[in-house]
This record gives structure tokens, C-alpha cells and sequence, in this order.
């Protein structure tokens, strides 16, 4: 049995078959809502109309990815940090004491899918009278007092492939109505986005059932994704024998922010997969298998859970535990045919790290285990025993 880190998708998907309706769902159903290839793109785009200048600054979380501080940076802007408590809610009190004259807007980060106290952040920022922005990359789907995420900010930012089997896409929500923005899009390297789909397939989760059909979709998968990663290479030496800049090799993923494909929007095959899949059902696969590892670990005294419930609403996107050694347990279930998270490891050189220990002890110790809508209870009670098995091996 293998068991992904993320959900895939099935190729009748591809087709884009339109029955769910999902033009209702928030923030499709946003007036201003603008798609990009990534939420880097859109978190960049956001923040130009914000008009912030040089001579201001931004207010960002210490515990962050990398990525949301490139395109900030970018544009020049003056970042300055605030405490994210080790439970991963801010402090506020941290928060209200960096904000200054210069202070332009205020960034939060709705980690995993859990709300931050949004509510009485928007009043600080009110009364400050600083703009307000949501990263909403984990939060796709999940509500705070039945409201959307993403709906309480001047802007919010997603990432929808982090919840959905899609290659690439992102969106740009803009709540304010007194900001202007205009966006011109362009489609994405078709090359780009079939490889990312070819990788869905190599690494898809398994399911039950017969042998010869198990082998036969395997070496289907494989067939392909071998076939998009021989061309990948030969695209690769042709790109540096004439010097070529490759856009047909950009990745959604990764730390890199690249200006050239900053215009760049949502593919039409990751729409037509977005249109094709069932919101409601997904969530609610989401939260019973949270639940499950909920039940499991809630009295667990070899790690410790950053969330102790599943609040009404939200729709998580992994199930965190803090626990020592995290990189062995990350590599000794991927050893074992689960790939989890080994959640945001790497340290942008910008960060005064020194100053935020608490964002330190999180980066080296949060491990993530997959519970995205492809899993069933077969698959978590699998999880279960590996991980089992795992601690058992480090004890020996």
C-alpha cells in the first residue's frame, strides 16, 4: 500500500464535468475573485493594489513557509515580524505593540485551515486604520463563525491546489471595494501543468483490490510520468545549451519567485478538476479522518497536538503532531509507503530567527500526517500501525 501526501485525481476529471456547480462556493462565487498559477503570484498582485511604498512596512507572522516573504520583498517593502504563539495562533499583544506609523497592512496566516482570531485582529486593524490580509493557502473550505475564511480581510490570498488534485491555481480575493485592481492573465505552460498531473499519477494513494489490476494501473501511472520526465530532461539540456529561460519548466512549488510568470493564471484543466469535484463530500472526508487521528492521539504523552479539537467549520489540511525527532518519523513512514509532511523546514535567511524560538521549535518538529479526501479508514488505520512500528524501531 502506498499513502500520499495529497489527493490526485482521475482523468475523467480532465474531461470537466460540471455537475457539482461549484460556482456557488466561496470564493468562486466572489465577484472580485482573480485566479493566478500560484498564491505567490496572487499574494504579490494583492499587495501592489494595496499601494504599499518603500517607506512603509508589513506586518508578517515568524512562523512562515518562504514563500510569502519573496514576493513582499520584491516590491521593496519593510517587513517586520510578530510572535506566533507555539499553539500557531498569534499574540496579539506581540502584534500590537510592532504595528508603527509606517505600518501599512497586517498579514495573517490561517495555518492548516484553523482560523486565527480574526475578528479581533480586523478591529486592531480598523482602528489602526491599516489594511487587513488573509492568507487563506491552508483554508480553502473552512469558515470562522459561519462566515468564509478569506471573506474578513481587505484581501485574501489561496492556494486550492494545497486542498484539491489540481496542478496549479490560486486566487486573489478582493473584499475592499475602494481597491482598484486590474489583471491581465495568460495561460501556463501546458508542458507544466501536465507534468505536475503526471506526478499526481506516479504517486497516487493505492486502493484495495485485485493484483493484476493494481499492476496494471501502477505501470500505466509510471508509463507516463516516465515519459513526461525523459522529455522534462531533454527540455532541461536544451534549455542550457541555448540559453533559453524554459518557462515550460516552472513548478508551482518550491521556494523561487520569478517575475516573468507573475501574470500568468489558473489552467484550464485545474479548472475543469475544481468543477468536477464534490466541496461538500471532501470536507467532510477531511474532518472525520482529523477526528479519527484526534481520538488516537488526544492522550498520547509521546507527542503533543497543536489543536485539541476540530472547531465547527473548519476544514483541516493535515493532522499535525509535534514530536522529537521528526525527521526520523517523516522518513521512516516514507520508508514504510507514507509520505507526510516534514512541514516547512526550511528558514528564509531574512527572518530574525534568533528573536522567535517558539517559530524555531515549530519548524523542527511539526510532523504532518495525510488525511486528504483519497483516504479512507483502511488507509488511516494503516498510518496508525506504521507509525507505531516506527516508534517502536527508534526504541530499539
Amino acid at each position: 500500500m502506498y499513502i500520499s501526501s495529497k489527493p490526485t485525481f482521475f482523468l475523467n476529471q480532465a474531461i470537466g464535468n460540471k455537475s457539482y456547480g461549484n460556482i456557488s462556493t466561496f470564493p468562486f462565487n466572489h465577484t472580485r475573485c482573480h485566479f493566478f498559477f500560484s498564491a505567490r503570484y496572487a499574494l504579490a498582485a494583492g499587495v501592489q493594489a494595496l499601494g504599499i511604498t518603500s517607506k512603509q512596512n508589513l506586518l508578517m507572522p515568524s512562523y512562515n513557509c518562504w514563500v510569502e516573504i519573496d514576493p513582499i520583498k520584491y516590491q521593496d517593502i519593510q517587513i517586520k515580524y510578530y510572535r506566533i504563539r507555539s499553539d500557531l495562533t498569534v499574540d496579539l499583544d506581540d502584534l500590537k505593540a510592532i504595528i508603527d506609523d509606517k505600518t501599512k497592512a497586517v498579514l495573517i496566516t490561517h495555518y492548516l485551515g484553523f482560523p486565527q482570531p480574526v475578528d479581533a485582529i480586523s478591529r486592531i486593524c480598523k482602528e489602526r486604520q491599516i489594511f487587513l490580509i488573509e492568507d487563506c493557502a491552508h483554508a480553502f473550505l473552512s469558515e470562522f463563525n459561519g462566515k468564509p475564511i478569506g471573506s474578513f480581510g481587505d484581501i485574501s490570498v489561496f492556494s486550492f491546489r494545497k486542498t484539491l488534485p489540481i496542478p496549479n491555481g490560486a486566487g486573489l480575493i478582493i473584499n475592499n471595494e475602494n481597491i482598484t485592481f486590474e489583471h491581465q492573465i495568460a495561460k501556463p505552460s501546458s508542458f507544466s501543468t501536465y507534468y505536475v498531473c503526471a506526478e499526481f499519477l506516479k504517486h497516487r494513494t493505492t486502493k484495495q483490490s485485485t493484483i493484476a489490476k493494481m499492476i496494471f494501473i501502477k505501470v500505466f501511472n509510471e508509463a507516463i510520468y516516465l515519459s513526461f520526465f525523459f522529455l522534462r530532461s531533454l527540455l532541461r539540456i536544451f534549455r542550457k545549451i541555448f540559453n533559453r529561460r524554459g518557462l515550460y519548466l516552472v513548478y508551482p512549488s518550491g521556494n523561487q519567485y520569478r517575475k516573468e510568470i507573475s501574470h500568468w493564471g489558473m489552467s484550464s484543466l485545474s479548472k475543469n478538476i475544481i468543477m468536477s469535484s464534490n466541496f461538500e463530500k471532501i470536507k467532510d472526508i477531511r474532518r472525520r479522518n482529523f477526528r479519527f487521528f484526534l481520538n488516537y492521539f488526544q492522550n498520547d504523552k509521546r507527542v503533543t497536538l497543536p489543536f485539541k479539537e476540530l472547531p465547527d467549520g473548519v476544514c483541516p489540511l493535515f493532522f499535525p503532531i509535534i514530536i522529537e525527532k521528526r525527521d526520523y518519523f517523516y522518513k521512516a513512514l516514507k520508508k514504510r509507503g507514507i509520505a507526510g509532511h516534514d512541514w516547512w523546514g526550511d528558514f528564509h535567511p531574512d527572518v530574525p530567527w534568533n528573536n522567535f524560538p517558539e517559530a524555531v521549535f515549530l519548524k523542527r518538529n511539526i510532523l504532518g500526517l495525510p488525511i486528504h479526501q483519497d483516504l479512507s479508514l483502511k488507509h488511516l488505520q494503516a498510518i496508525e500501525e506504521e507509525f507505531e512500528k516506527a516508534y517502536q524501531s527508534m526504541e530499539r
